[in-house]
């Protein structure tokens, strides 16, 4: 691709980080772990779709999102684009950022695309009162552009804080199922107790095809930039469609997160 694409405003540096890479705040430590926002880079992977009609690229980095209840936050930045191959345009970008309201922190993204159009997004949360943990998001073809409209569900509330290295990720992976072709697979990492980096993988599935809704985010999703990204409180409603589909059923059940004090 020898085009290039303006964007519609964001911030790809994280202010608290200082010019490093270590600045994510975990509970009951002063050890912060990587936010890879430092380089300005998407995150694994761009991936790629061909509905026949037209050609799709889903890609995400971690960004800043603006000023939450405690001070700045993370979240997540994403694309798509189309006509990779013809005419590349930006069809939609936004930023998921619910940490601008509960004040914790989304980083090291990974986003995907199923047959049927849907895009979800896993990632990793944590801050001073929130272990690592794995979440994910989702939206369905036909919702409102730049926005995750499915609420957010736990794959994986982590249990511990990492004391020693602070390095993390480096990468997480979303995938659809090549079975069915709907159902997601994310793969990200959590600490079972706290420890110097006694850390595990989580591989959990979720399917936007049926099934309950997953566990909503437990307030709004402004946006820090012009394309708001808002999540709904409570149960979320999908949009309307000439065939409704039933929203999204996390595979494992998603448990409640804490709520920030």
């Amino acid at each position: 691709m020898t085009n290039t694409l303006p964007t519609q405003p964001f911030n790809s540096i994280l202010g608290l980080c200082g010019g490093t890479r270590n600045c994510i705040p975990q509970p009951s430590t002063a050890n912060k772990i990587d936010h890879l926002g430092y380089r300005q880079r998407p995150l694994f992977r761009l991936a790629y779709r061909n509905f026949g009609d037209h050609e799709s690229l889903v890609t995400n980095q971690s960004v800043s999102a603006g000023t939450g209840p405690s001070g700045e936050v993370s979240g997540v930045r994403w694309w798509e684009l189309r006509d990779p191959n013809g005419s590349p345009v930006i069809f939609q970008e936004g930023t998921y950022a619910p940490g601008l309201t509960d004040g914790i922190h989304r980083w090291m993204g990974s986003i995907a695309m199923n047959s049927l159009g849907d895009i979800a997004l896993g990632f990793s949360a944590s801050n001073t009162s929130v272990f690592p943990s794995v979440f994910y998001t989702a939206r369905h073809d036909g919702d409102p552009p730049g926005q995750m409209t499915l609420g957010e569900g736990s794959i994986k509330d982590g249990t511990g804080s990492q004391t020693g290295s602070p390095r993390w990720g480096d990468y997480t992976a979303l995938v659809p199922d090549p079975t069915d072709d709907t159902t997601f697979w994310y793969i990200n990492e959590y600490l079972p107790t706290t420890s110097g980096t006694g850390w595990r993988l989580r591989i959990g599935a979720f399917n936007l095809a049926g099934g309950p809704t997953p566990t909503p985010s437990p307030t709004g999703t402004p946006t820090p930039t012009v394309t708001p990204t808002p999540t709904p409180p409570g149960t979320p409603t999908p949009s309307p469609t000439p065939t409704p589909r039933p929203t999204p059923r996390p595979r494992p059940t998603p448990h409640p997160r804490p709520t920030p004090p």
